[in-house]
């Protein structure tokens, strides 16, 4: 065999064994949460309510692991619809709540969440957030982002100030007022974004907001079954609470109206 053919043969084996674990990659490579939630439709649309169900589901998954690994209000959205489409009234809630906290100035996730709470069985007062968490909204009208960069900018236009005030000579006195000005201003600007970007994160930890996803759950007065209720009817799914205190395997929980009851960690679901 001459050493040509041999060379041919061996590339079109190499181009082959490339074909083949190119098909491999293609069947393990994990299906969209987008795909996913496309499929579902066309599945609702061909009238297989129970398989776009599923695909609902799924995609949900696939959102919210998204959401989680990388926040963002509309990560959350797009985990609230799927979760809605899927039937799981109190997780939608939950995803649209996390992304009206992220996102507060978005109309749509508000729009959302209200079709949501008219969805649920039965109709419970929402809970406020917390003084932190309310206030916090505030701020998120400007995302997270946008705020780091100008936080970053500010400290650059405060180190560049600075070091022109340091180089610049006594005598010119417009130039160094001019950078004087910068720095101050680069500053407050860095102090004030950087100051929202830490309330974010303590917001978020005095944030203590949950919704129930179980179809029912009846609020007992202590951590267990054998106490007696707490309520004369059980809570749905999407009513909306505050988390108190826990216990192994019990929550309590406080409605809007003030009511408290014990509940199992498995009937709720916490924003944070």
């Amino acid at each position: 065999m001459s050493f040509s053919t041999m060379r041919t043969r061996i590339a079109v084996l190499a181009c082959a064994a490339l074909f083949v674990s190119s098909a491999f990659a293609n069947d393990d490579a994990p299906i969209s949460a987008q795909t996913l939630f496309d499929e579902a439709m066309e599945a609702s649309q061909s009238g297989s309510q129970h398989e776009a169900q599923l695909l609902y589901g799924k995609s949900a998954d696939a959102f919210e692991a998204e959401a989680r690994s990388d926040e963002s209000g509309g990560r959350w959205f797009n985990t609230g619809n799927a979760r809605l489409q899927a039937g799981e009234i109190g997780r939608a809630i939950a995803a649209f709540l996390r992304a009206q906290s992220l996102a507060p100035a978005d109309s749509a996730i508000l729009a959302n969440l209200d079709e949501a709470r008219r969805s649920r069985e039965a109709i419970t007062a929402p809970v406020d957030p917390p003084g932190v968490a309310l206030l916090a909204q505030r701020w998120r009208i400007v995302d997270e982002p946008t705020r780091a960069f100008v936080a970053i900018a500010g400290w650059v236009c405060f180190w560049c100030g600075l070091c022109a005030m340091l180089l610049l000579d006594a005598s010119k006195v417009r130039a160094r007022g001019l950078w004087k000005i910068t720095m101050t201003a680069g500053a407050l600007l860095a102090c004030l974004a950087g100051a929202t970007l830490l309330g974010d994160r303590f917001a978020r930890r005095e944030d203590s907001r949950a919704v129930v996803i179980s179809a029912e759950v009846l609020p007992r007065k202590g951590n267990g079954d054998s106490f007696a209720a707490a309520t004369e009817a059980p809570l749905h799914a999407g009513a909306e609470c505050e988390i108190m205190a826990t216990r192994p395997n019990w929550t309590e929980i406080s409605l809007a109206g003030g009511v408290r009851g014990w509940v199992p960690n498995s009937a709720i679901e916490r924003l944070w």
